[in-house]
């Protein structure tokens, strides 16, 4: 497969032919109105690159953050749902370190995963709140039944 670089400094958009870029690769989305067919889009600008990984995982992260807030907040939560969003938090971790890790800023990476410590935090707690529910509704049927009927 071929690749280019297209030089947008010169004013005839000369196109260059070369071997292999380092850089963020992607495939864009195919649309029926492309006049080019494109499979595979590589970004060398660190700083293109920063933004649309910021932009993405932004999108990943809200998500997380609706799934976690609807979770905490409700008092009929099973473990089962604190497990799932739990999961998901790992995924999102798990692709940030994983596949932006060397192409997003430094600092922008901190920030993501320490914001992510804090919902799996909240998420645990509201683990132990449940436990600790499921045990008392557990001893209150215990005392219940040890008590009988009383005459």
């Amino acid at each position: 497969m071929a690749s280019y670089l297209i030089n947008k400094k010169h004013c005839d958009d000369s196109v260059i032919k070369i071997k292999d870029v380092e850089g963020y690769k992607f495939r864009p989305r195919v649309s029926k109105k492309d006049y080019i067919k494109v499979s595979e889009v590589t970004i060398v600008d660190k700083q293109m690159i920063d933004k649309i990984l910021s932009t993405k995982f932004d999108k990943s992260f809200k998500k997380v953050v609706n799934m976690a807030s609807y979770v905490i907040n409700d008092d009929d939560a099973d473990d089962d749902a604190v497990r799932m969003v739990l999961d998901e938090v790992e995924l999102v971790r798990q692709i940030l370190l994983s596949r932006y890790q060397k192409f997003i800023n430094h600092e922008k990476e901190q920030l993501f995963l320490k914001k992510l410590r804090l919902i799996e935090n909240e998420l645990r707690m509201k683990q132990v709140q449940i436990k600790q529910k499921a045990l008392y509704l557990e001893q209150l049927a215990y005392e219940e039944m040890s008590r009988g009927r009383g005459r």
